[in-house]
């Protein structure tokens, strides 16, 4: 069934239409001339965001909502079988795709490029996106979060190509037709879908493999080198048999800049945002748009001007000398990058405010979220954000905040329930201190609580 460029009108249902990669999708498809409805278990920003450009959209199950004229029904990989709308649209004989049955058909209608890997994937994307439309391009493109300099996650170009974010997760990279791929790294991550490193390794191999283009490599990273030498790909980093080499590299306050080398040519890359792991998100996304043959002293200046993604590194405000940054960090080497960007602020106090995901996830890595968490000043653990999974007996933010003190973080404290940390943290803030809040729940709130507690008690001296 052509859904993107070609084909009438046709009607499709989003169910799940409120995560980040659905409601990227719903958007394209709507702004590709199709008729687009979406659903979700609760109301949110994502589903107020839709509904403004003609995107009917609705809380909770809708059974009715699926009519004999609904053409597709597309859900998130999250979504059950015995989902009521789903088993509407079996009974109306409506045909149902997962996530990656839609990618896989629209990366079959238009050119498709993005980077994978376990971390970074949502900034190099959006750095592509930026740096390809620097270079006077204008692709079409679905990002995992909120692109600031855009104002949106997803849009539909001018350009006969799109820019997507490549998710691992749930497998769903291996169905979707790539012309370009950039492989950040690769680490023990979704292993519920993989089983083992080993099968999650093979994965991103048998991806690589398939691509029909170019292919980078982080080979800085172990996982993503041994992929590159299994898949014939091209190299980028620090490392010195790179074939697109970071040389010269400078760390500031919230920035990172580097000299980015290919065969004797050369291009000085100037990153608004601080720490090394945005220097490689940016290497790689230049790498690809040079591999691609784009004007690479035009792509440099995208990168100039990124303005970064929300929860990636994302600056909410500032009150009385207090900084607050908020990040989608909750991988133990995700924690570790952002606490050693936030050190290149230099002679601040730091504190890290983490919230754990999933409880099968913590049970895994509590030890290496309790070091990554460690590099801290100060540090704040509240209890695990469940998301989809029912709680484990005894696993529970105690189990990260125990790992902290065994790695030498004596000034931790655990607060169990989310909702009290703002009370709790703010008394204790003083002038100077940067404090990053970090988490891919609802840890995200704590910020905005933060800033509204330290500017009532500005008003009040």
């Amino acid at each position: 069934m052509p859904v993107f460029d070609l084909g009438g009108r046709i009607r499709i249902h989003v169910v799940g239409v409120g995560g980040a990669g659905m409601s990227g999708l719903a958007k394209l498809l709507a702004e590709s001339d199709k008729i687009v409805t979406g659903s979700d278990i609760r109301r949110s920003s994502r589903l107020d965001a839709l509904s403004e450009i003609g995107v009917e959209v609705w809380s909770g199950h809708r059974p009715d909502g699926i009519t004999e004229d609904t053409d597709l029904v597309v859900t998130s990989s999250a979504v059950p079988e015995q989902d009521p709308e789903v088993q509407a649209a079996r009974r109306l004989g409506v045909t149902v795709w997962k996530r990656p049955r839609l990618l896989e058909a629209m990366s079959a209608e238009i050119t498709t490029v993005g980077p994978t890997g376990t971390h970074g994937k949502t900034s190099s994307t959006a750095m592509l996106l930026e740096a390809a439309r620097a270079a006077g391009q204008n692709p079409s493109f679905v990002v995992g979060e909120h692109v600031l300099g855009l104002g949106t996650n997803a849009g539909r170009g001018s350009d006969p190509w799109m820019v997507l974010e490549v998710d691992e997760a749930f497998r769903t990279f291996e169905e979707i037709n790539l012309k370009g791929l950039v492989v950040n790294n690769v680490e023990a991550e979704h292993l519920e879908h993989f089983e083992n490193v080993d099968n999650l390794e093979s994965s991103f191999v048998r991806v690589a493999r398939k691509v029909d283009g170019p292919v980078l490599a982080g080979i800085d990273d172990p996982g993503a080198r041994r992929v590159a030498g299994r898949a014939d790909a091209l190299g980028f980093g620090l490392s010195e048999d790179a074939h697109w080499r970071i040389t010269e590299i400078s760390e500031g306050v919230g920035r990172v800049s580097f000299r980015l080398v290919r065969e004797g040519s050369s291009w000085q890359v100037e990153v608004p945002f601080p720490g090394v792991h945005m220097a490689r998100n940016a290497a790689g996304a230049l790498a690809l748009c040079g591999e691609m043959g784009l004007d690479l002293d035009r792509a440099v200046r995208g990168i100039a001007r990124y303005r970064g993604v929300r929860r990636r590194y994302e600056h909410r405000g500032e009150v009385g000398g207090v900084t607050i940054i908020d990040d989608y960090a909750h991988h133990p080497s995700e924690i570790a990058a952002t606490m050693r960007a936030a050190r290149a602020a230099g002679g601040r106090r730091l504190w890290a405010i983490f919230q754990p995901h999933l409880y099968s996830r913590t049970a895994q890595m509590f030890t290496g979220l309790g070091a990554a968490l460690s590099l801290a000043d100060r540090i704040v653990v509240t209890d695990v954000y469940g998301a989809r999974e029912e709680p484990q007996p005894g696993v529970s933010g105690e189990l990260v905040a125990a790992a902290v003190r065994r790695s030498g973080g004596r000034a931790v404290q655990y607060f169990p329930h989310r909702s009290e940390v703002a009370e709790r943290v703010a008394p204790q803030l003083r002038e100077g201190d940067l404090v990053v809040s970090m988490g891919a729940g609802d840890i995200t709130m704590v910020p905005t609580e933060l800033l509204a507690l330290l500017a009532e008690r500005e008003r009040g001296r």
